[in-house]
């Protein structure tokens, strides 16, 4: 039976020490009530979760406003032993740092993980949506690449956005693939690609149409208007 990271969380949460000091997040209900939040997740292509480190990150202030709920999943025993000596480092690293409340200590952010997300929560416990923060989630092998791009143009959205009589400047490219979505952001059942369509930069902003692709079911499942700014 593939593992569930949600019965991870269950079972155990590391809490920053300056939520702890706070008071915050200790409870048992708080793993329950923040697992009972987050949808099912998903390992990348082929790959099985092995295990997961899940920690309540603090917001460098005190009193703390809100808190970053961290995930680091693992696919093998040496993925998990160098998650597990990152960490230790870390704590060493926290612990000697926190001599006064008015000090800054870090944080457990940038572990090394194969998938690594991040969502902001209050501090009852309701968090945002899961974000990925791999990477490698912008990694995109060239077959996929070429695969996602045939699906879009074949795509009855994507007929319709060009034969929308919309002038679009030269020079703006061609549809581009950008970054692997999991379904914990999307809402879609797999993971996708998410792939750009720029219609207008003027030299600081950009506007366009994302389209996301399942190279499975080889479809568009999802479509969204898109900015961005350069620099």
């Amino acid at each position: 039976m593939a593992l569930d990271l949600r019965d991870v969380l269950r079972e155990e949460m590391r809490v920053h020490p300056r939520l702890v000091q706070q008071g915050l997040f200790g409870r048992v209900d708080a793993r329950a009530r923040i697992a009972a939040a987050i949808p099912p997740l998903v390992p990348f292509g082929d790959s099985e979760y092995a295990g997961a480190l899940w920690v309540i990150d603090w917001d460098h202030r005190l009193p703390s406003r809100h808190a970053a709920l961290r995930l680091y999943a693992y696919y093998t025993a040496e993925g998990r032993r160098e998650l597990d000596e990152a960490c230790a480092a870390r704590e060493r690293a926290i612990t000697a740092e926190d001599l006064f409340p008015e000090f800054d200590v870090s944080d457990f952010a940038g572990l090394p993980a194969d998938e690594a997300y991040e969502a902001e929560t209050d501090l009852g416990g309701s968090p945002a949506r899961l974000r990925l923060v791999s990477e490698w989630r912008r990694q995109i092998q060239p077959a996929a690449s070429a695969q996602a791009i045939d699906i879009v143009r074949a795509s009855t959205p994507f007929r319709e956005l060009r034969v929308g009589g919309r002038i679009r400047a030269p020079g703006l490219g061609d549809l581009e693939p950008t970054e692997w979505s999991p379904p914990c952001e999307s809402g879609h059942v797999r993971w996708a690609l998410d792939v750009w369509y720029l219609l207008t930069f003027n030299g600081m902003v950009g506007e366009g149409r994302a389209f996301l692709v399942d190279l499975i079911e080889k479809q568009v499942v999802r479509e969204r208007d898109f900015q961005f700014r350069a620099g």
